[in-house]
């Protein structure tokens, strides 16, 4: 039955007669079970085995001979890789690194057409439960891919479908040997702990279990396709190209449903990111969206040294940093540009206003906590929120100034609350105020205008 099933899923994954394949091998019970199937499916010498020794237990170089003494035996052209330096952290991610290259350098040199590894449904379930743990993102928690593109040709995963006891169950029945790698029973590493206490509670709960989880990451891997899709078809018509990078005009999205402008701006910043080469992380893809939700206006999102998202009211750019700017600042950062007379939500917790001092403010805001400062005559127009630089200064009165940092040490702030404060300037990068603790002297000299502006910071603790 295992074996018939194998040879199906192998047909409709597009093989062919004349087709080569290298089979990665461990010698634990998955992977020498798919030997054996392989063995019993294609005719000698269309396939190849390849093995990695990771050299991290002491049975290793016993799992490697063994291997290497099965293959020879039966004719089986065999390809051996050695970790040699596997480094101190990461050891998980860097062993699959490292297995990965050894079979894609593997394909290519000797000419394989498609790679065979034995991941199976169990594998499939526990790595759909990581991805929604560690991520919660649809487009990667469809977990493993029955097929992919890989090296000069393709990754097949032919056992995606079968249970790991299926695979027991053949391999007791056949008398196959193999190798149990003791490692996999210790609950340090994430996918084990999920291996051993909350799949099998999965399975206890519903038999079919296995095959829900499947059904769920097909139907993950449909939706993604439809999405990538609208989202291409999007892009096409509403982003344009330039020099500098890329913009829109926001009026275009104006018919949006909240789901389609949310994956609009996923499709926009994973272009971003494949054609510039520039990452981006969840924080400041939650922030582009809330800020296109709150602030109409003005401001700036860095992704990073070299590159920023801004908005101009109704135009988005997403453009390399002009050099010298004087809103080019640290990375990971956001700006605010606040114009006279406006107001808005810096996030879910924080507002700020340049308003007369009789305008009415949000009511979801009324009972927040505040700071506030009637403005004298001369003050700028246009001022600029960021965050904290190394070096700014408050000037406290004629002739003194302080470090920010040395007023938050003095005034002993924790480090938390430094990184929620924000820095508002003007054009010149003078400091006029430190939110919510101070403004600077000048924002408060005596003089002020006839219709008293003030600038409002109101947030909840």
């Amino acid at each position: 039955m295992l074996k018939q099933k194998v040879y199906h899923a192998i047909k409709a994954d597009g093989w062919v007669e004349d087709a080569t394949c290298l089979l990665a091998v461990s010698t634990g019970v998955d992977s020498m079970v798919l030997l054996h199937v392989i063995e019993e499916l294609f005719q000698q010498g269309t396939f190849g085995v390849a093995h990695v020794n990771h050299n991290l237990r002491e049975a290793s170089d016993d799992e490697a001979a063994f291997l290497k003494d099965y293959c020879q035996t039966r004719g089986i052209p065999y390809y051996e890789r050695v970790w040699q330096d596997p480094p101190q952290n990461g050891i998980e991610a860097a062993a699959r690194e490292f297995r990965y290259h050894f079979f894609a350098e593997t394909m290519t040199l000797q000419s394989y057409d498609w790679l065979l590894t034995a991941h199976h449904a169990d594998d499939q379930m526990e790595t759909m439960l990581m991805k929604m743990v560690r991520e919660g993102r649809l487009q990667n928690a469809s977990g493993i891919k029955r097929k992919q593109p890989f090296g000069n040709g393709y990754l097949i995963r032919p056992f995606l479908t079968i249970a790991k006891e299926e695979i027991r169950d053949y391999a007791r029945r056949r008398g196959i040997a193999y190798f149990e790698d003791e490692t996999n029973q210790q609950t340090l590493f994430q996918r084990n702990r999920l291996r051993h206490q909350a799949v099998p509670l999965l399975k206890a709960e519903n038999p079919r279990a296995l095959d829900h989880f499947q059904q769920l990451s097909q139907e993950m891997i449909y939706a993604d396709q439809l999405i990538k899709k609208q989202q291409a078809d999007w892009l096409a018509t509403i982003l344009h190209e330039e020099a500098e990078g890329y913009f829109l005009n926001l009026n275009e999205l104006a018919a949006f449903t909240a789901a389609e402008r949310y994956y609009f701006f996923e499709g926009l910043l994973q272009k971003v990111s494949h054609d510039k080469g520039i990452s981006y992380n969840t924080k400041q893809r939650e922030q582009l969206l809330y800020l296109l939700e709150h602030n109409p206006s003005q401001w700036i999102i860095d992704l990073n040294q070299d590159w920023q998202i801004v908005r101009v009211y109704d135009q988005l750019k997403v453009t390399a940093v002009k050099k010298g700017s004087h809103l080019q600042t640290q990375v990971d950062e956001t700006h605010f540009v606040l114009k006279k007379g406006e107001s808005f939500f810096l996030s879910d917790h924080e507002w700020i206003g340049y308003i007369p001092s009789d305008a009415q403010v949000p009511e979801k805001v009324m009972d927040w906590s505040e700071i506030s400062q009637i403005l004298p005559i001369q003050y700028p127009a246009t001022v600029f929120l960021r965050k904290r630089k190394p070096g700014d200064r408050l000037q406290l009165k004629p002739g003194l100034t302080k470090k920010i940092r040395r007023f938050f040490i003095d005034e002993k702030i924790s480090n938390e609350k430094r990184a929620a404060s924000w820095v508002l300037t003007d054009a010149q990068e003078n400091v006029l105020a430190l939110l919510p603790y101070l403004f600077s002297y000048l924002s408060i000299e005596q003089e002020t205008d006839k219709i008293h502006y003030i600038l409002l910071y109101k947030y909840r603790k």
